[in-house]
C-alpha cells in the first residue's frame, strides 16, 4: 500500500500573470475555505490552494511549501480590503454564490496596477497572505530551504517555473530526495521531459506521474494524474488524494497530458469534437471501414503538424489560402459534423481568416 504522509512543494507562482488573464477567480479557493472553515483559505492561490487542499480536505500529515521567494524583497501581499475595498466574508459569500465578478475586477485591477512594480519571481511575487499568515492560518511548513523541504517527503509537486530552470533546481537537491518518491510535474513542464529530468539525474529510480490543476489551482478543483510512468499503485494513490483535495480528479496517459492539461488544450479540443464526428460520419453514415477512416484522420493531422511546423504558425495563410478548405470540406457537411454545427461553423471562421489574408 502506497502512503503519503508528507508531501513537499516546490515554488509558490506569482498572482500578475492569473489577474491579466482577467477570467480567473477565488472559487475553488473559496469552496475550501467554507469546507474548511479556514476564511483565510479563499486568499490562497497556486500551490498555496494545493497545501491547504492537501492538508486540510486529503488529510496528509505534513505539507511544506518551499520557496526563495519568501525572503526575497519584492514579495508583496495585497490586503484585498485595505488595498482593493473588497471585505472577505463578502468576497467568499459572491464566490459561493456564483457572483465572482462583483468583486474580482477590484482585485484584478490592483494587481494589473503594481504588476510592473513587482519583481518576477525568484526576486518577488504577489500573494495574498505572508509566509506567517500561511503558517499560522493555514497550518502549513513555509521554508525557503528546498532540501530541507523534500527531506522525508512521500510526494514532491513541483510549481517551479517553467523553462530550462528545473533541471538545476533539481540538480541542488538531487540527493536529498529520498529513493523510490512520488514526483509529479504541473503545468510548467511535460511529465515525459519531468521523467527525462530525473533519469538525466540519475534517478531512475523515482516514480514520476503529475498533479496537473489544468487552469489556476484557485479557480477551479479539478487534477489530472499521468499513466504510464509511475507503478500503478503510485498512480491510484495519487488519483485518490487528489480526489479528496481537488474534488475532481482525472487520470491521463502521460503522454497527452500537455495535449488536454496545457494552453493548446484549447487545439485539443476542437481536434478531438472533430475526430469524433468524422469517425461517425464516415463509418455510420456513409459505411467507411474504421480502419480506412482512421488512416485519412492520421494524415490528415501529420500533414498538418508538417504544415505548421515547415512554415511557422505565423505564416499560414500565406502559405494556404483558408478559403481553400471552405470549397473542399463542405462536402463532408452532413450527419454529425453538419448536425453539431462543428463544421459549417469551422468553414465560416475560415471564410473571416481568408478575408483578413487579402
Amino acid at each position: 500500500m502506497v502512503e503519503i504522509n508528507k508531501v513537499a512543494i516546490l515554488g509558490t507562482g506569482c498572482w500578475r500573470t492569473h489577474a491579466a488573464t482577467g477570467i480567473t477567480t477565488f472559487k475553488r479557493a473559496c469552496e475550501v475555505a467554507d469546507e474548511t472553515g479556514i476564511k483565510e483559505a479563499a486568499l490562497t492561490h497556486s500551490s498555496v490552494t494545493y497545501a491547504v487542499e492537501l492538508k486540510h480536505l486529503a488529510g496528509v500529515d505534513e505539507v511544506v511549501l518551499s520557496d526563495p521567494v519568501f525572503d526575497a524583497d519584492g514579495f508583496t501581499v495585497v490586503d484585498i480590503e485595505e488595498d482593493c475595498g473588497v471585505d472577505l466574508d463578502e468576497f467568499i459569500e459572491a464566490h459561493l454564490k456564483g457572483d465572482p465578478e462583483d468583486v474580482m475586477p477590484k482585485l484584478r485591477d490592483y494587481v494589473n496596477d503594481i504588476a510592473d512594480d513587482v519583481p518576477k519571481p525568484p526576486e518577488g511575487a504577489i500573494h495574498f497572505l505572508s509566509p506567517d499568515e500561511m503558517e499560522d492560518k493555514l497550518d502549513i511548513v513555509v521554508t525557503t530551504d528546498d532540501a530541507e523541504a523534500v527531506e522525508d517527503a512521500d510526494m514532491i509537486i513541483s510549481w517551479l517555473p517553467k523553462g530550462g530552470v528545473q533541471p538545476d533546481i533539481f540538480k541542488k537537491i538531487i540527493d536529498n530526495i529520498p529513493e523510490g518518491c512520488i514526483v509529479a510535474n504541473t503545468c510548467t513542464i511535460p511529465t515525459r521531459q519531468f521523467k527525462e529530468m530525473f533519469e538525466d539525474l540519475g534517478r531512475d529510480d523515482l516514480q514520476v506521474t503529475s498533479y496537473h490543476p489544468a487552469t489556476v489551482p484557485e479557480h477551479k478543483g479539478q487534477v489530472f494524474v499521468a499513466e504510464g510512468y509511475a507503478d500503478e499503485e503510485v498512480v491510484e494513490a495519487v488519483y485518490e488524494i487528489g480526489e479528496k483535495a481537488r474534488g475532481l480528479a482525472f487520470k491521463v496517459p502521460g503522454y497527452l497530458l500537455g495535449p488536454v492539461c496545457d494552453m493548446a488544450s484549447a487545439v485539443t479540443a476542437i481536434v478531438y469534437a472533430g475526430l469524433l464526428t468524422f469517425r461517425d460520419a464516415c463509418t455510420d453514415i456513409l459505411g467507411a471501414p474504421v480502419d480506412f477512416t482512421q488512416n485519412m484522420a492520421v494524415e490528415a493531422l501529420k500533414m498538418m503538424a508538417k504544415f505548421m511546423e515547415e512554415e511557422g504558425l505565423d505564416k499560414l495563410e500565406e502559405a494556404l489560402d483558408p478559403a481553400a478548405l471552405t470549397n473542399t470540406a463542405d462536402s463532408m457537411n452532413f450527419g454529425p459534423l453538419a448536425d453539431t454545427e462543428i463544421l459549417p461553423k469551422a468553414l465560416e471562421v475560415l471564410e473571416e481568416y481568408s478575408k483578413k489574408a487579402e
